[in-house]
């Protein structure tokens, strides 16, 4: 008698593995044909997985860096250079539609060997640069230059337009972001660094900062800024500064980062401390009981630099601050921030309109 439960247990096992190749089908078919461009007798190039019916592609996937051609039928495989693809159509990966690559080779100039790409705003930046082969490097060089010009994530909006150039170091050299409201060019300007359309170096502006409290907790004025009835000589005097209550060996810091110029005893100021700071600022420190830094030391803000007390002329242990800008005396309670310092500005405006010129030219020749 035939033992119809073994066959049973075979035929399950056969059967579960003929569903699995048919699963899996479309996959290995995916993987066989994924590095396949076609070009059809348009002109229009086909990326990414492509098959082919009667000489017209039936299927597309998106662009990689690395393309391919072929055509059906034929046993060589030719490599396409993107960069010689002129006005070519190149299919999008999430977009149905096509779009020209408009591209330009520097052929003279600095910059020689380089290419200029123009492109158009469909998803985001970053996705639609990369779309056009523009390396990650020089994205990423483009997002973080212009970034205090243009916002990335929020400016941009489908149709928008950019330029972007860069040389055979794959180095950025020059680009430009336009949308409906404004835009932004930057460029690479020899040995100096990267410089934006009016001349100002791209993070050229040193940054300002607050000033920090010169003792800890509450502070109150006992003598304030401006004309004054003097404590000692009893007469109308300016106050080139503001007195504020310390006890006797009240600890005094820095308010802001700078160099120690004077910790000494100097006339009715007693034992006094000088520090000079960035964009012309200075501060002083008088009426202390003893010193923690010495002349020519770089202090931070915030550092311990001397103790309060009653040395030179005063009546009582204070400290007394004094806060100047080009030797002109401010009130320290009014002043919160030193100023950030003007931007750097490029070294030769005949040179660099030169380069603004040229790539304006080398742009228009891309339509």
């Amino acid at each position: 008698m035939v033992d119809l439960s073994r066959f049973s247990k075979q035929f399950k096992v056969l059967s579960g593995g003929a569903l699995l190749v048919l699963a899996y089908s479309p996959m290995l078919w995916d993987m066989s044909s994924s590095k396949k461009v076609f070009v059809d007798k348009g002109g229009t190039l086909l990326s990414g997985n492509t098959s082919v019916l009667n000489g017209k592609p039936i299927f597309r996937a998106k662009l990689t860096d690395s393309l391919t051609s072929g055509y059906l039928g034929q046993s060589k495989v030719a490599r396409l250079d993107v960069s010689n693809l002129g006005s070519q159509r190149v299919a999008s990966a999430t977009d149905k539609k096509t779009e020209p690559l408009r591209f330009a080779e520097i052929k003279s100039g600095p910059y020689k060997g380089g290419k200029l790409i123009k492109g158009t705003i469909h998803n985001n930046f970053y996705v639609d640069a990369r779309k056009l082969s523009i390396p990650v490097k020089v994205i990423d060089k483009v997002i973080k230059s212009l970034s205090s010009k243009i916002d990335f994530r929020r400016s941009l909006k489908k149709g928008d337009q950019f330029e972007i150039a860069f040389n055979s170091k794959n180095e950025l050299i020059y680009s430009k972001i336009k949308t409906k409201r404004k835009q932004a060019s930057v460029y690479k300007f020899g040995k100096e660094g990267y410089f934006f359309e009016n001349g100002e170096k791209v993070d050229g502006l040193r940054p300002g900062g607050t000033f920090a409290p010169p003792i800890k907790g509450r502070m109150r004025v006992s003598s304030p800024f401006g004309l004054r009835i003097h404590p000692v000589t009893k007469r109308y005097k300016r106050h080139t500064g503001v007195d504020l209550a310390a006890n006797h060996g009240t600890p005094v810091y820095a308010i802001y980062d700078g160099v120690v110029t004077r910790a000494s005893r100097y006339s009715g100021y007693g034992k006094c401390v000088d520090i000079k700071h960035k964009n012309g600022y200075a501060s002083r420190y008088a009426h202390l009981s003893r010193f923690a830094v010495r002349p020519g030391a770089k202090v931070r803000k915030g550092q311990l630099i001397a103790f309060s007390g009653a040395s030179g002329v005063a009546t009582g242990p204070h400290l007394h601050l004094e806060l100047a800008r080009n030797n002109v005396n401010l009130n320290p309670l009014r002043v919160k921030m030193i100023p950030a310092e003007k931007p750097k500005r490029v070294s030769n405006n005949v040179q660099f309109s030169s380069l603004k010129n040229y790539f304006g030219k080398l742009s228009n020749s891309v339509k």
